[in-house]
C-alpha cells in the first residue's frame, strides 16, 4: 500500500496543478469553444483525483462507508482520466518517435519565443512519466474499488 501512496501523492500534485490550468482553460474557452473538451478531460482527472484520495481514506483506510453516489462519481471521472491519460501517451510517443513533426510546429511558433526541440522532448519525457503513472494509478483503484465492496453502501 506504501506504493498506491507515493502513487496518489504524484496524481494529487499532478491534479493541483491541472486544476489550476483547468480555470484558465475555462476562462479561454469563452473565447475559443474548442478548449472545452480539454477542460473537460482536465476537469475529469482533477475530480478523479479528489475520489481516489476520498475513498482511499474512508474505505481502504478508514474501514468506513462510503456512497453510491460517491463511487459513481469516481468510476465516471476515471474513465474520463484514462481517456485522458491514454491521448497523453499516445502523444507523447508519437512526438518521442516522430520529431519531425516537432520540428515542423516549432519553426511555426513566433521566433522570440526560444522553444527547442530539447524542451518539447523534455516536457514530453515528463508527462509521457505522469500519464503512465496517472493509468497505474485508475487500475490500481479499480482493483481496490472491486476488492472493498463491503465499503460501498447500497
Amino acid at each position: 500500500m506504501i506504493i498506491y501512496r507515493i502513487l496518489s501523492f504524484i496524481v494529487t500534485v499532478f491534479c493541483s496543478l491541472l486544476a489550476m490550468i483547468t480555470l484558465f482553460g475555462i476562462m479561454m474557452a469563452f473565447s475559443n469553444p474548442a478548449v472545452l473538451f480539454q477542460c473537460f478531460l482536465m476537469a475529469g482527472v482533477v475530480l478523479y483525483g479528489w475520489f481516489a484520495n476520498r475513498f482511499f481514506a474512508y474505505v481502504v483506510i478508514g474501514k468506513r462507508q462510503m456512497s453510491k453516489k460517491q463511487k459513481d462519481w469516481l468510476q465516471v471521472n476515471a474513465i474520463v482520466a484514462f481517456i485522458f491519460s491514454l491521448m497523453g501517451v499516445v502523444s507523447c510517443i508519437a512526438i518521442i518517435t516522430n520529431p519531425d513533426q516537432l520540428n515542423e510546429l516549432i519553426k511555426q511558433i513566433p521566433s522570440e519565443t526560444e522553444i527547442t526541440i530539447k524542451t518539447f522532448l523534455n516536457i514530453s519525457y515528463g508527462l509521457l512519466v505522469i500519464c503512465s503513472l496517472l493509468l497505474v494509478h485508475i487500475v490500481w483503484t479499480y482493483l481496490l474499488l472491486r476488492n472493498n465492496k463491503a465499503g460501498i453502501e447500497s
